[in-house]
């Protein structure tokens, strides 16, 4: 997969078109050996704007291979031709947070500054948007580095 050095991700209100700040998003790399990569998630800000970094990419695959040696094997370069970014969905960042509530030393090492980011993921508002994703190919990501995610409010009328 050759991937950029920064793909921006703009999460926005499928309705207004307006920026959504503060929900949690998930790149997933696929590896064309073994298990997939998650790289984040990463809590979009004011903008709607979560940036994912190629270092960052790297270092999240180079982590779960040390974590999890049997699981993981390939590298970057290796994974197929295509992401996919989601909204990561909140029953899954409730278990990020108590997984490292349980254990900080085993789960913190994933991550670049643990206690900042499992703080913030606390007020995640990823509950009041339904699911969301979008797969791309590597063409797209690497002609156009800046995506956007479009979210839909839960119990919103379509049209309303």
């Amino acid at each position: 997969m050759r991937f950029p050095d920064q793909l921006t991700v703009v999460a926005s209100d499928r309705r207004t078109g307006a920026p959504v700040a503060n929900v949690a998003l998930l790149l997933r790399l696929f590896a064309a050996r073994k298990n997939d990569y998650g790289v984040g998630p990463l809590i979009s800000d004011e903008k709607g704007e979560a940036v994912f970094a190629r270092v960052e990419c790297e270092f999240a695959i180079r982590r779960s291979k040390e974590m999890f040696l049997m699981d993981y094997h390939d590298n970057l370069e290796d994974c197929r031709p295509f992401i996919e970014i989601n909204l990561h969905p909140a029953e899954l960042v409730e278990r990020m947070i108590q997984q490292y509530r349980d254990a900080p030393t085993f789960w913190g090492p994933g991550f670049r500054d643990p206690e900042r980011l499992f703080a913030a993921l606390q007020g995640v508002k990823n509950v009041e948007y339904e699911s969301a994703s979008i797969k791309l190919s590597e063409e797209q990501v690497l002609s156009n580095p800046r995506i956007e995610l479009l979210l839909t409010k839960v119990h919103e009328a379509p049209g309303s």
